[in-house]
């Protein structure tokens, strides 16, 4: 057939029309490879030019990147006393300064009053966010980051970019507070836990209220902590009765605005994928081979949901061989069935996977065709 270009192919790949081959999604967290796909050096002033240029000429699909506009870890710590540890690519909570359920009580108290406070004067809360560098989180307005989201759309030409990320919660409550002390919270102080959570959602509906409208992207990604590589994280009925209801407003408040939506969760998620899928997602994401989540048994099970990001990049493209990246690749294409499928590493190119590796990949899934 007629070769697509990389929007076509998205849009085709979600509506179930034809392809000329499976698109390929990932983010590129590699100065290595940035360089070698951009075949430019990097420094100070290019990085965001160069690091657009590399993933026009990659993928297709793009999740949330961060520039490489500065290489030297920095520590900081904010008002509270919370310290972090932030690198180009990433960003940790260093150190949590909570050491009793009171003063975790209060501190999420003072949390709620400041989410609502930011979301009525039209700027992103900063406790609200998720803290790992997600497209969005340094930005302190709407206006901003929808700016900054156009400029980069253009550099990317016919590579699509997925919306400003939707994390409705316990991501960002877990690496705020640790999931010791919400856990805690919960079972001691459940009112203010539930509010807290709700804050966090109203933020996120918040955000996707002033991005939506722009038109920037046709999808959006919403990401939930669920699951580990050996099971759920939390028990079946907290999911139904406490997760469920905010992941449903989420993707309706995208669908509202015409996207399609993949949700997000590492680790063995099979329990919850009829009942995402049903919720109205589009796309179930990721599907690591350590957490036993197997492309060919999701397509049988769900042929018409998009599924993607199967390339473990946790020890296969970092430790693997090209040959065994290759053969990982073509499995996945072959398991897919052709069709419905995001072709990419399970997270990202981080600094640790070998360039021969990523290149490997792309280079495979580009060129193979069932």
């Amino acid at each position: 057939m007629e070769k697509l270009n990389a929007t076509e192919r998205i849009l085709n790949t979600f509506q179930g029309k034809p392809l000329d081959r499976l698109p390929v999604f990932d983010i590129i967290h590699n100065v290595e490879f940035i360089e070698h796909a951009s075949g430019e050096k990097l420094n100070s002033s290019n990085a965001e030019d160069i690091t657009c240029k590399a993933v026009r000429n990659t993928l297709d699909l793009v999740r949330h990147f961060r520039i490489p506009d500065f290489l030297d870890k920095k520590e900081s710590q904010d008002e509270d006393g919370f310290r972090y540890r932030d690198e180009w690519w990433t960003k940790q909570v260093t150190y949590i300064p909570i050491k009793t359920l009171d003063e975790a009580k209060n501190m999420m108290l003072k949390d709620i009053d400041r989410i609502y406070k930011a979301i009525d004067s039209k700027k992103f809360c900063f406790q609200a966010l998720e803290q790992v560098n997600l497209y969005g989180e340094y930005f302190k307005d709407p206006e901003q980051l929808n700016i900054s989201f156009g400029r980069v759309v253009k550099k990317l030409g016919d590579t699509m970019m997925i919306a400003p990320e939707t994390v409705p919660g316990l991501y960002s409550a877990a690496h705020r507070y640790g999931f010791q002390w919400i856990t805690y919270m919960y079972y001691d102080h459940p009112e203010i836990f539930i509010k807290y959570y709700d804050a966090l959602v109203d933020h996120e509906l918040f955000k996707i209220d002033c991005f939506a409208p722009t038109g920037l992207s046709k999808i959006a990604m919403i990401s939930e902590a669920t699951a580990f590589n050996t099971g759920l994280m939390w028990p079946m009925q907290f999911i139904r009765d406490i997760i469920y209801p905010r992941i449903k407003k989420c993707i309706d408040r995208w669908k509202k605005y015409g996207y399609y939506v993949i949700y997000h969760s590492d680790g063995n998620k099979w329990e919850l994928c009829r009942d995402i899928i049903d919720m109205g997602a589009d796309s179930i994401n990721p599907f690591e081979p350590l957490a036993n989540m197997d492309i060919k048994k999701f397509r049988t099970l769900y042929p018409d949901t998009v599924c993607g990001s199967m390339i473990d990049c946790q020890d296969l493209l970092a430790f693997g061989t090209p040959q065994q990246i290759k053969e990982a690749t073509l499995k996945a294409i072959a398991d897919s069935g052709g069709a419905k499928t995001l072709i990419g590493s399970t997270s990202e190119i981080h600094p640790e996977i070998k360039l021969e590796n990523a290149l490997m990949m792309y280079e495979t899934a580009r060129n193979a065709w069932l």
